[in-house]
């Protein structure tokens, strides 16, 4: 019986190769998953915190991101009225990616909040389309992100928002410098101002597959006023685990009242 049932799957997942590779990919997510979930206090940060550099899927390529963050400790009141406040919460989000052509790229994230209850929420879907330029193997590489997307109250003041994400960089063999200058644009509600939350990478190859870096991410809210709101900064890495890419990291947030510590990671699953 044990010996139909595999050959099933197998012919479900187009062979023994895939099967491997999906039973592999299971098996280092809930490794992941686990090193998060055996600590006890932990809380939300954003979707995703994550620099974009050259990066990108080739055509007909699909496989899906699983980005989980948390911030040990975090505001425990929220900043407007129907926000899930971050202290003892966690975000996972799904982001799926599939690689409409070798220079450009659609993604669709579908992002999960549980509260310092123990409660699960999901949110609403975000879409992007991401293009990098031709020349990004060494030397200097460009492009754009575009992300749209719908929140509910839990996590965001405005229902609909609109994210540009330039991103530029410059790659050698041992180095990789990359900056995201962002604007970021509430379609609904009242004001429509733009505000700016640059973020800049450093990386250096120690390994074949291991890459340590240092990253930023600052918010200066809305252009017309802008203030220092936000400045954390991470040293990650980004590695390979069980053939599955992995990056991994912590931050601390330099703004907060408290000194928020972030903890964040990003597993990558193929699904073809």
């Amino acid at each position: 019986m044990l010996e139909r049932a595999n050959k099933k799957i197998i012919g479900q997942f187009g062979g023994e190769n895939n099967i491997y590779r999906f039973r592999s990919g299971l098996l280092a997510l809930a490794m992941v998953a686990g090193m998060f979930a055996s600590t006890e206090v932990m809380a939300a940060s954003a979707d995703e915190i994550q620099v974009y550099d050259e990066a990108i899927n080739k055509e007909g390529e699909l496989n899906v991101d699983i980005h989980m963050n948390y911030v040990p400790s975090g505001p425990q009141a929220p900043a407007y009225d129907g926000e899930i406040p971050s202290y003892h919460n966690f975000r996972m989000t799904p982001e799926f990616a599939y690689g409409l052509s070798n220079n450009l790229e659609a993604g669709l994230y579908v992002p999960f909040i549980r509260d310092a209850d123990g409660l699960w929420y999901s949110e609403l879907a975000k879409v992007r389309l991401k293009y990098i330029g031709d020349n990004r193997e060494l030397g200097f590489y460009w492009g754009m992100n575009v992300e749209l997307g719908a929140s509910t109250i839990r996590t965001a003041e405005q229902r609909w928002n609109l994210e540009l994400r330039p991103i530029l960089g410059y790659k050698t063999a041992d180095w990789n410098l990359t900056a995201n200058p962002i604007s970021g644009f509430a379609l609904s509600g009242n004001s429509h101002i733009p505000g700016f939350s640059p973020s800049v990478k450093i990386s250096r190859k120690a390994t074949e597959k291991t890459w340590f870096s240092f990253e930023h991410y600052a918010d200066f809210g809305n252009m017309n006023h802008m203030l220092s709101l936000s400045q954390e900064t991470y040293l990650t890495t980004d590695t390979e685990i069980f053939g599955h890419d992995l990056h991994f990291g912590a931050g601390h947030d330099w703004m907060g009242e408290s000194g928020n510590w972030i903890i964040k990671s990003i597993f990558n699953i193929p699904l073809n």
